[in-house]
């Protein structure tokens, strides 16, 4: 039963994007060698594990267009299959190497904290900064770990580790933001994934945050009323999305993608020249549906 648990969870992938980054981070400073790929197994299946939890939290039924576990077994099941994935990535990560394993027991305690934080927030009350201490601990720490470990795989010098983790770290506020961005306008980065999620649960996203801070009060209030409902209906959800979007909440959330994915490019021109330097730099300018790189910057 937990075997098939396990297995049934993994047929439903994802993008595997954080793998990707270990890997590609590690060929950027030598040889990729199975060491590697066992590490970019934990990562994944780190954040496997969060996503168990998190339908648990979101109450989710779906996820990447298939039953959740919760949906399939029931909340404790789910809580505990979560657990027990979390237990073997350190399990193994402390036998293959003790750097590995801290890295990855900090980004799993940013990842809870940041769920703790943001369910502590009523709504509208939370403030931009800690949006963005949310999007920290939920996708750009172990953005940061994916590719902090495979540089230290590689070989690369402390200062090179620094700097591969910040890569990591950039490139995964961007990530976040970017979906947090499209599941409001109608796109959505992880196929599958139902969209409005966060507006319809009452999370406050970054381009709410903009126009709550920004627009005139006649604005403001109609944001405050149309947010506070119990429920919000497609007509309020398409209201709610205008009156954000003429505030420039949207424009102003996709420049920050612009903005974190040129301080990840400007970080990478620094690391060694080859294959993985170049399929980070693609990785970063194609898989976001807006053009957010500079000329410059590549």
């Amino acid at each position: 039963m937990i075997r098939a648990a396990g297995m049934a969870v993994f047929e439903t992938r994802g993008k595997r994007i954080r793998p990707v980054l270990l890997l590609l981070s590690c060929a950027m400073f030598g040889d990729v060698e199975s060491t590697a790929f066992t590490n970019a197994s934990l990562v994944e299946l780190t954040h496997t594990a969060s996503l168990v939890h998190d339908d648990v939290v979101d109450e989710a039924d779906v996820r990447r267009g298939a039953p959740s576990a919760r949906a399939r077994w029931d909340n404790k099941f789910s809580i505990l299959l979560g657990d027990l994935m979390l237990a073997k990535v350190f399990a193994v990560a402390a036998n293959e190497d003790a750097r590995v394993a801290r890295m990855l027991a900090g980004a799993a305690t940013e990842m809870a904290r940041s769920v703790l934080l943001e369910l502590s927030s009523p709504g509208c009350m939370i403030d931009e900064l800690t949006y963005w201490q949310v999007i920290y601990g939920k996708t750009a720490a172990l953005f940061g770990a994916s590719c902090g470990i495979g540089a230290l795989l590689g070989g690369a010098t402390l200062d090179e580790f620094e700097a591969m983790r910040r890569v990591g770290e950039h490139f995964g506020h961007a990530f976040q933001l970017a979906d947090d961005l499209m599941d409001l306008q109608g796109g959505n980065m992880e196929a599958g994934k139902p969209l409005s999620v966060d507006w319809r649960q009452h999370r406050a996203t970054l381009p709410l945050l903009f126009a709550l801070r920004t627009a005139p009060f006649a604005v403001q209030t109609s944001i405050h009323t149309l947010w506070q409902q119990p429920s919000i209906s497609e007509s309020d959800y398409s209201a709610l999305r205008e009156l954000v979007n003429a505030a420039g909440g949207f424009a102003y959330g996709w420049q920050k993608v612009r903005d974190y994915l040129e301080d990840a490019g400007g970080v990478l021109q620094a690391m060694p020249p080859g294959v993985g330097r170049d399929a980070l730099f693609a990785l970063c300018r194609d898989f976001f549906p807006l053009p957010v790189f500079s000329e410059e910057t590549l």
